[in-house]
């Protein structure tokens, strides 16, 4: 029997991937911005505030996860070449990525903490996005993505 006859069973379902960012200086991701979108927040306190995600497909990174209790997991997750990682935004984080375009190559790194203005609330994660620049200074665009990706009806209507 193939998967396809029993595409519903556990094996086969799709999970979300989400880069979690908790060991500063070991937690990153790297690869070309696909979409910036914005969907509604879940976060306590936050809840149905529109906020930034944008979606990478990763060239390498890693990252680790946290247990029940919130305890680091020690092995990392490794992200694959060519996987489709969403990173949610933050107010640091959108305003660097407002320089990006889509089809760049990107890089977001956790860097450190900051204790939190607000008492009782987790601290800040300060997290860096870096944007690799070609010899003449233009930024490094995934060219190959970007042609498999054109949408030359747009291209003829701008015209």
């Amino acid at each position: 029997m193939s998967k396809k006859d029993n595409w519903d069973d556990e094996a086969n379902e799709v999970k979300s991937q989400w880069v979690k960012f908790n060991v500063p200086m070991e937690d990153k991701i790297f690869g070309t911005l696909l979409t910036k979108r914005q969907m509604k927040s879940t976060i306590p306190g936050k809840e149905g505030e529109l906020v930034w995600v944008y979606e990478l497909k990763a060239e390498n990174g890693s990252f680790h996860e946290v247990d029940e209790n919130k305890v680091v997991i020690p092995t990392p997750v490794v992200v694959n070449a060519e996987e489709v990682w969403s990173v949610g935004g933050k107010n640091s984080v959108d305003v660097q990525m407002r320089n990006i375009k889509i089809g760049q190559k990107v890089g977001l790194k956790f860097i450190d903490t900051q204790p939190s203005k607000t008492k009782g609330f987790a601290p800040a994660k300060n997290i860096r996005v870096y944007a690799p620049k070609n010899e003449d200074g233009t930024p490094v665009m995934d060219t190959a993505w970007l042609e498999a990706n054109r949408d030359p009806e747009a291209e003829f209507n701008a015209v």
